[in-house]
């Protein structure tokens, strides 16, 4: 972890943007006490520098607190606390990615104690720590499932991949060697036709990986692809997988069925600056986040033209960084330096509301993720804490803290 430019917030730039999820992504909320909205659990601290959040289909929230070495679970329900997860048997340590699967199982990446942990969905006890020379992991740092049950962790630090069974966690394969092109492996994700996906940071390439055995299918790199930096991925819905390029202020779109590249799209009419996150909506939309042109790009899925670059003062964009969708059809983006969220339209990108001042407790507002019961819920680094919005007008639930 080379980067070390320090930020106003004192953050590395590494640390500030990369306390990572994809992301997806990729903290939280206030300091502040107000009325019976706002839960404040006397003599608890439950967050801490609030890295990474997920939710289940059991309707908990999972929260990785990179700062103490724990992990919060709250009740998606009503947000009241139902766990604060740390101590020696969860080996909890810098946890910076968080996923779960379908069978129940929640699992933490741990970048400084070079292991998994595994937790129990339904109550948060823990399965298992897994760690040893024989799983590879080295600075893990994003983790995905697969439908095909079977977890998935990029090794940073060791510029592998490993592969573990969802049931029991124990080690099917680390993927490693010059033919893979592991290279600071950085995001992962799955598609739907069987295929994993890497980006390597320091490779200027893309990954692919079969999800049945783990094989290689290729690596892609070369100057045709655009790979420059590449950070965050994802897939739709249509059969394609979209990549950003940090340094390379551009987006790169591949052909998931055989990975040829459909096309890299760059230039100012597109707007990319630094771009970030990235989702994909279910009514053919692509939209990136732009870290350094304090904006957000909207691409049609299909084709990948360029549908708008929204930008300007009135959509409070300033740093922003995580981006997720809900099933409502509003975009919801995560303004670091900038305090706030803002919501759009996903079927104009017109603006809905920013939601920006003191009552939300959005200061430094970081991960960003959606539940299947009408709730956006944001981790806020300077605050300690995560706010709860409901999807359907943006109104504040709670500050929990």
């Amino acid at each position: 972890m080379k980067i070390r430019k320090l930020n106003q917030r004192g953050f590395s730039h590494f640390e500030a943007i990369v306390l990572i999820v994809v992301l997806v992504v990729i903290g939280s909320v206030g300091t502040f006490v107000y009325s019976r909205m706002h839960k404040s659990h006397a003599g608890s601290q439950e967050f801490s520098i609030p890295d990474a959040i997920s939710s289940d289909n059991l309707g908990h929230i999972w929260v990785a607190n990179y700062g103490d070495n724990s992990v919060t679970e709250l009740n998606a329900k009503d947000g009241i606390l139902i766990k604060v997860i740390n101590g020696a048997s969860y080996g909890i340590n810098k946890p910076n990615s968080i996923t779960t699967d379908n069978l129940g199982h929640i699992w933490v990446t741990n970048a400084a104690g070079n292991s998994v942990t595994e937790l129990n969905a339904k109550d948060g006890s823990p399965v298992q720590v897994i760690k040893g020379a024989s799983y590879g992991f080295n600075q893990p740092w994003a983790i995905t499932s697969d439908n095909l049950g079977h977890i998935w962790v990029t090794n940073w630090g060791g510029n592998s991949v490993t592969e573990l069974n969802a049931k029991d966690g124990s080690r099917v394969q680390n993927y490693s060697g010059a033919s893979y092109g592991f290279n600071q492996p950085w995001a992962i994700t799955s598609d739907n036709l069987g295929h994993i996906w890497v980006t390597n940071w320091g490779g200027n390439s893309v990954t692919e990986l079969n999800a049945k055995d783990g094989s290689r299918v290729q690596n892609y790199s070369g100057a045709s692809y655009g790979f420059n930096q590449p950070w965050a991925i994802t897939s739709d819905n249509l059969g394609h997988i979209w990549v950003t390029n940090w340094g390379g202020n551009s987006v790169t779109e591949l052909n998931a069925k055989d990975g040829s590249r459909v096309q890299n799209y760059s230039g100012a009419s597109y707007g990319f600056n630094q771009p970030w996150a990235i989702t994909s909506d279910n009514l053919g939309h692509i939209w990136v986040t732009n870290w350094g042109g304090n904006s957000v790009t909207e691409l049609n899925a299909k084709d990948g033209s360029l549908v708008q670059v929204i930008k300007g003062a009135s959509y409070g964009f300033s740093q922003p960084s995580a981006i997720t969708t809900d099933n409502l059809g509003h975009i919801w983006v995560t303004n670091w330096s900038g305090t706030s969220v803002t919501e759009l339209n996903a079927k104009d990108g017109s603006l809905v509301k920013v939601y920006k001042n003191a009552s939300h407790g959005f200061d430094a507002p970081y991960a960003i993720t959606s539940d299947n019961l009408g709730h956006i819920w944001v981790t806020t680094y300077s605050y300690n804490s995560v706010t709860e919005l409901n999807a359907k007008d943006g109104s504040l639930v709670q500050i929990v803290k």
